[in-house]
């Protein structure tokens, strides 16, 4: 599931991608920054990662997951610091499901 959830964030950054300036491209690399201190987007970025993250979870792996809930932005600087961070948190996220 983690090899499905990494390819799925991989075409949300192709997605954002098209909206960036080329030389402003985030790299399709678990250890890109999103969030925090050494993150690349802004707050209108990561409301769009949020968003197309959602979606497409929804659609490539069949189940939808929430970005937007307290628990989930009251950790918004360790969830999306990295892309290997959200991609772990989405996976935690959905075995919760799967086990409740």
């Amino acid at each position: 599931m983690h090899a499905k959830i990494t390819q799925m964030l991989f075409s949300v950054i192709d997605e954002l991608n098209q909206l960036r300036p080329t030389d402003d491209h985030l790299e399709k690399n678990l250890e890109t920054p999103l969030a925090g201190d050494y993150g690349r987007l802004d707050s209108a970025g990561l409301i769009n990662l949020i968003a197309v993250t959602e979606q497409k979870a929804a659609v490539e792996l069949g189940r939808p997951i929430l970005l937007t809930d307290d628990r989930t932005l009251s950790q918004v600087n360790l969830v999306f610091r990295t892309l290997g961070a959200l991609a772990d948190y989405i996976h935690l996220r959905l075995n919760e499901k799967n086990d409740g």
